[in-house]
């Protein structure tokens, strides 16, 4: 016993053995610990693969053939592009997708296992582990009515910078291709869905919906959109000088308080009321006036003494052969329409309305900007306008007031406009160029003229059930496009429409297949600010937009408010939505804008829910995810 005990209290000698029986545990701990965290990695990846191939296959649904787009190719494509096939040397890899219809909510549950090959836990008779992973995405199929509200401005012809890994593409081009992946995940890959409503307002500086509206909406002018208007020349649309669809804003006031909630009296431009309805007055049809006119009168007016406004006079020593207003500077073809000529003077010159258009919306113009060039009774034989029995109209001491129909009778002498036989043209009826801004050249991107429809985008599509994608595709396609060359860009006529459009179903009615309430949507889209100015090509006074002559400053009475009036507009329109008994969600997508001014109106708009882009990857990211939140389109698990 005393010989045990000696043996058991020495010590020289066992160091180094009990050192290596001690390493053991601890080579084993850290080779399953570098093991674990290949495992780790595995399993991250390959919970990506199933969450990215469900949603995949959810939006796909509806697609249950053999084809590339299926459901059943998506979830492929989705997985395999997270976890390519002998990832981390694996093996044994089981893909298993589910699609299932529960509660009227489509399904799509994707399991994925695989064996993840050991290194170090080798040692200890482990040669591989097992790891699976599981998605779940769901659909909850509801009605759903969205309007589409598309900047269509010449600026979306620009370049875009590339993506990584694409070519760049210009604005219009990416919105195009967003637009389609937006529609995609709506139709859940198929080419109907009878529970999908949708619409679309294209705009620049006005907007088209005049046609969508009931006759009792809109003012009839003589010769442009009332009867006679489709009694020569075949009628619409091979009758140039026909009303394309386009229209001025609502009656309003100048300068709106800045309360967003309140409503200004006469402020009709501001909420879901419609033209026509009770004191809501009339609808004036949008044109652009043929003018041709000198350099701006720089002196006042006679007798009244007010600042000259839109008159070219002798005053400024204007050249009436040369200096004249063209719409791009250095052009050739001014673009001026000539009236039909078997009307033209009866619609200048003959009252058959009474309102402040006098007849119709070209005489006004044509006395405001042709006054100026009388020059003394002695050259009263080349005078655009006179007396109706020709004699001298003394722009100092005579004067027409067209609001209240009254002062000294005039007649325009329409063959005696400067240089008219030489420059002015035949008005032409026109379609928007579906490929404008297909390229980022002006020439390549140029609308048609000249018409009184210059600058009107294509006509809106109103909310509407049961449309195929096909159809769909097509407007994005050939309707939506940027309009060059273009004078600005009006935010406020794209919100109103799109939101009266939307929201008044009992005037723009669908049929809702559905026995539920729809989910309302407002998709609104631009690549930039407010952006008007009342002097463009350096003459003030011809910007002709939503709110009329520009250069008259329509929405105040100081022109370097025109900008904050029009975004105070929008705002007030968005509150007006916003407190809709069941109000639409708003969703702005900013392509490259970058005023802190547009960005704030947008962010009180839509809270939340404004999405900053910059190139063509980031704009597609926004529609998906718009499209995805539309849908219910989520992970359950």
């Amino acid at each position: 016993m005393r010989k045990l005990r000696s043996i058991g209290r020495h010590r020289r000698g066992a160091a180094l053995p009990m050192l290596a029986l001690g390493l053991l545990p601890a080579l084993a701990a850290l080779g399953s610990a570098i093991d674990m965290g290949r495992v780790y990695v595995a399993k991250s990846a390959l919970q990506a693969g199933v969450d990215a191939a469900a949603l995949a296959g959810a939006r796909a649904f509806a697609v249950t053939d053999d084809g590339p787009t299926s459901r059943g190719a998506q979830v492929n494509a989705y997985f395999y592009g997270n976890f390519p096939l002998n990832t981390l040397d694996s093996s044994g890899l089981v893909l298993t997708p589910k699609f299932s219809t529960v509660n009227k909510r489509n399904q799509t549950s994707v399991t994925a296992t695989v064996n993840i090959p050991m290194t170090f836990m080798r040692t200890f008779g482990i040669q591989q582990q097992a790891i699976s992973a599981v998605a779940v995405a769901e659909i909850q199929p509801h009605p759903l009515e969205i309007m589409m509200v598309l900047d269509n401005t010449g600026s979306l012809k620009a370049d875009l910078p590339a993506s990584k890994g694409s070519a760049s593409k210009t604005r219009i081009t990416a919105l195009k291709d967003a637009s389609r992946s937006f529609l995609d995940i709506l139709y859940q890959g198929a080419d109907n869905r009878e529970d999908l409503a949708l619409g679309f307002v294209m705009y620049d500086i006005t907007a088209n919906v005049g046609k969508l509206l009931p006759s009792s909406m809109v003012e009839q002018r003589f010769g442009f959109n009332d009867l006679l208007a489709t009694q020569f020349g075949g009628g619409w649309p091979t009758q140039p000088l026909a009303w394309k669809g386009c229209v001025f804003d609502d009656a309003t006031v100048p300068d709106l308080n800045s309360t967003l909630t309140y409503r200004d009296p006469g402020a009709w431009d501001i909420d879901r009321s419609l033209p026509g309805e009770g004191a809501h007055p009339k609808l004036e049809p949008y044109f652009i006036p043929p003018f041709y006119t000198p350099k701006e009168k720089f002196k006042a007016d006679k007798p009244t003494n007010k600042p000259g406004k839109g008159r070219p006079g002798n005053d400024s020593a204007a050249d009436p052969n040369s200096e004249y207003y063209k719409y791009s500077s250095g052009e050739a073809d001014f673009n001026l329409y000539k009236l039909h000529p078997q009307f033209a003077d009866t619609m200048l010159n003959y009252d058959a309305y009474g309102d402040r258009f006098a007849s119709n919306p070209y005489r006004r113009w044509f006395y405001q900007y042709y006054l100026g060039l009388n020059n003394g009774a002695a050259g009263v034989g080349d005078d655009v306008i006179t007396q109706p029995n020709g004699s001298y109209f003394d722009p100092d001491t005579m004067d027409w007031d067209f609001d209240t129909n009254s002062g000294t009778a005039f007649r325009v002498n329409y063959d005696r406009i400067p240089r008219f036989q030489a420059d002015w043209k035949d008005a032409a009826v026109y379609r928007v160029n579906p490929q404008g801004g297909s390229t980022n050249n002006g020439g390549a991107n140029k609308t048609d003229v000249p018409s009184p429809n210059w600058q009107c985008p294509e006509e809106a599509e109103p909310v509407t059930y049961g449309r195929s994608k096909s159809y769909w595709l097509n407007v994005v396609q050939n309707k939506n496009a940027a309009i060059y060359p273009a004078n600005g860009t009006l935010h406020h006529a794209g919100l109103l429409w799109g939101y009266r459009l939307l929201v008044r179903d009992d005037v723009f009615k669908r049929t809702n297949p559905v026995n539920e309430d729809a989910k309302r949507a407002l998709v609104f889209m631009t690549d930039g600010e407010t952006a008007l100015g009342t002097a463009p090509n350096g003459y003030a006074n011809r910007t002709w937009t939503f709110y009329g002559n520009y250069g008259d400053a329509p929405i105040s009475k100081n022109v370097g408010d025109l900008t904050k009036q029009s975004e105070l507009r929008f705002s007030k329109t968005c509150a007006s939505l916003q407190a809709e008994k069941n109000p639409p969600k708003v969703y702005i997508v900013a392509l490259t804008t970058t005023d802190k001014a547009t960005l704030n109106m947008f962010e009180q708009c839509a809270p939340g829910h404004v999405y900053r882009t910059s190139d063509a990857a980031t704009l597609k990211a926004a529609f998906d995810d718009i499209a995805s939140e539309l849908v219910d389109l989520h992970l359950v698990k």
